[in-house]
């Protein structure tokens, strides 16, 4: 996955989780509530630009693949559609 298809990939998510309602987007590191999980993640997407402006390509994957993994299991996103979002644009 290109740099840019993480980003288009994060801004795609940052639409879903605007969407919702929410608190203020912050960093949780204790055990969120549902609503804070779904802010962090929505803070999550703004800091994985910088990773990928940074060059650091192999974290933005594993926090991509965490965010995905909460959308999935909070039922935002199917796994088809997770796929289909991971996949190189032609």
């Amino acid at each position: 996955m290109t740099p840019e298809k993480i980003l288009e990939v994060v801004t795609g998510y940052e639409k879903i989780l605007a969407a919702l309602p929410k608190q203020q987007l912050a960093r949780y590191d204790a055990y969120p509530t549902s609503n804070e999980l779904l802010c962090h993640l929505h803070w999550m997407c703004g800091e994985m630009r910088v990773l990928v402006e940074q060059g650091r390509i192999e974290k933005a994957f594993r926090w991509l693949g965490f965010i995905q993994g909460v959308l999935a299991a909070k039922e935002l996103r199917t796994i088809d559609q997770l796929r289909e979002d991971s996949r190189p644009t032609q």
